[in-house]
């Protein structure tokens, strides 16, 4: 598993505990979303602001503590058989659905059977890995049937609310892309798409006691200046991102708490392999060596980020910290002319405006691959149409993220094994594929991170994501905003927040 530290906020809040500090129920959170969230169904949405959002709707069978470390959720407990085939979880007996309803194996069943249902169309099912069934053998008894063993079942189970446990009743009436009924300790009150989500205290919650909060207000505020501003009047509670620019001026702010932790997450640039000449492995290194990643990981993250030329950052058990491309324009030159391309092509790279950073990116890398005489053209779009042109491959190449990943498995099988939904590149290498199988299944930890560096050293190489830079996740709140802490996974989380004003 990952090594991981207790970031700043979680050590102010077990010394606040320590001291005695009385929690305060009540109150509501005004809290900023940098993007709209892209529909709410937990199951075909892929949006990390979804997600962040359904973390405090939805409940999983298993959790992650704040080390990521797995633990018990909605099961209790859970055993494996033998030969690794068939997971057996135990659920709690006490869990209700914000709608009063209690849940039980059925529900479980249900939540999983659509995920795998071809039906559904659900990006997020391999997660699941090879599960091909889930049943019950009683009313709190379900069982996972597996083709081949899944050794980060635990963590995908825990990891992603894409996997959280849904009441069918969302289904049945058409309201879980908007309200999906979960058991966790919010419930969504109103959904407004691009102003707000107003999540309500789950009166049912099944941990006593909580959420402490009344209410989270979440406002949609795409400028990162608006966000800021919010914060230091304090008409905003908590922000979900800090503009990196303005780190400094937050750090020193009256009244204002800046928690930063390593995050799981990577930002790349996605090359389509589809189209000419970047199907050629020769330009794709060219590529790799004509940018300078110091100067776009400050561009894009104002210092705070690590520039890195494979997925998983250095804190991760799983890195690899291999770094085969020297920042050498020369080599790249002559790499263009080898693959055929002396005076360069022209190139489309496509940001969105939801993430400015990755607008900022893609202004620096196309004033370094100019100096190679690849003349760049960037499109900017909104996201949402931004994820319907990824998804079509409409693009040359674009600028994005990879989010909340914990085990290596995260890092590649869903962007690069052959036929994965999340595949955009359209990268296909049967012995990177070879290798991603076996790393499933294999138990030893030395065994298994040997695997994950050669299937990093593949990918790298052969660049069907040309790596940029690890960020860390960052997030800004007024001091009377307590037991909140940013986490590696960066999952948000309110359930153990209160207002002390």
């Amino acid at each position: 598993m990952r090594r991981l530290t207790l970031t700043i906020g979680l050590l102010a809040l077990l010394a606040a505990a320590s001291l005695g500090f009385a929690q305060k129920a009540g109150g509501t959170l005004i809290a900023a979303w940098a993007q709209d969230p892209v529909s709410l169904d937990p199951q075909i949405t892929s949006a990390m602001s979804s997600l962040q959002v359904l973390e405090n709707v939805l409940d999983t069978l298993t959790a992650l503590d704040a080390q990521g470390k797995v633990i018990p959720s909605l099961a209790t407990s859970w055993e494996v058989s033998s030969d690794g085939l068939t997971w057996t979880f135990h659920l709690r007996h006490d869990v209700k659905f914000s709608n009063g309803r209690p849940m039980t194996a059925q529900d479980v069943v249900y939540t999983y059977s659509r995920m795998l249902d071809p039906k559904t169309g659900s990006g997020q099912k391999y997660l699941l890995g090879s599960t091909e069934s889930v049943t019950s053998t009683d009313d709190y008894t379900v069982q996972f049937h597996l083709k081949t063993p899944e050794v980060a079942l635990l963590t995908h189970l825990a990891v992603n609310k894409a996997v959280g446990i849904i009441a069918k009743e969302s289904v049945d009436n058409g309201t879980i892309s908007t309200q999906p009924i979960g058991t966790g300790p919010f419930m969504i009150a109103d959904y407004q798409p691009g102003t707000e989500v107003v999540l309500k205290k789950n009166p049912y919650y099944w941990k006593a006691g909580l959420p402490l909060l009344d209410e989270v207000d979440i406002k949609i505020i795409t400028d990162e200046s608006v966000r800021q501003t919010g914060l230091l009047s304090g008409d905003i509670d908590w922000a979900i991102s800090v503009p990196p620019q303005s780190l400094s001026q937050l750090q020193n702010a009256q009244g204002v708490v800046v928690d930063k932790t390593t995050a799981g997450a990577y930002w790349y640039i996605g090359v389509n392999l589809k189209h000419t000449p970047l199907n050629d492995p020769k330009v794709r290194e060219a590529i790799n060596y004509a940018i300078n990643r110091k100067n776009i990981t400050d561009a894009m993250t104002f210092g705070t980020g690590v520039p890195t030329q494979d997925p998983i950052p250095p804190s991760s058990a799983w890195a690899y910290n291999y770094a085969p491309y020297s920042y050498d324009p020369t080599k790249a030159k002559q790499l263009l002319a080898e693959a055929g391309y002396p005076d360069g092509f022209r190139m489309q790279i496509m940001p969105t405006t939801q993430y400015p950073e990755s607008i900022r990116g893609a202004q620096v890398i196309q004033q370094e691959l100019q100096a190679i005489g690849i003349r760049v053209t960037i499109k900017s779009l909104e996201w949402a149409q931004w994820l319907q042109e990824e998804g079509k491959g409409n693009y040359d190449t674009y600028v994005c993220s990879w989010n909340g990943l914990v085990d290596p498995y995260d890092f590649f099988y869903a962007q690069h094994h052959t036929g994965q939904v999340f595949n955009f590149t359209g990268y296909s290498n049967p012995a990177v594929d070879k290798l991603l199988d076996e790393g499933n299944v294999t138990q030893d930890f030395a065994k298994r991170k040997a695997i994950y560096q050669q299937v990093n050293k593949m990918i790298v190489d052969d660049a069907p994501y040309i790596y940029l830079y690890n960020p860390a996740n960052i997030q800004a709140f007024r001091n009377y905003v307590k037991g909140y802490a940013a986490r590696p996974d960066q999952a948000v989380q309110f359930v153990n927040t209160w207002l002390d004003k």
